[in-house]
């Protein structure tokens, strides 16, 4: 199992698992703007990421990269799609 190292003050971090992340999406209708991220097989189990000033997309697209390493192996794989993607929807 793998975890993301997430810095806090000083010498201070929390962790994140990297394990059966379905979402990961900057909230910015949040004061400041967060980060949520949804884990694959339960609804309910989300986590939010909140910073000490605001959160930018960039922050979401380094996260999507530290779980990709972490996956080992392949880790994450470019697909040329015709289009961009709007947004992944689970139901």
């Amino acid at each position: 199992m793998g975890y993301v190292k997430l810095k806090k003050a000083g010498d201070a971090f929390d962790i994140l698992s990297a394990e059966g992340v379905a979402t990961i999406k900057l909230q910015t209708g949040t004061t400041p703007d967060t980060i949520d991220v949804t884990y694959l097989g339960s609804s309910s189990l989300n986590v939010t990421i909140t910073p000490v000033a605001d959160f930018v997309q960039a922050d979401v697209q380094a996260l999507n990269d530290a779980i990709g390493k972490i996956g080992g192996g392949a880790g994450l794989q470019d697909v040329d799609l015709s289009q961009v993607v709007s947004e992944i929807a689970y139901s």
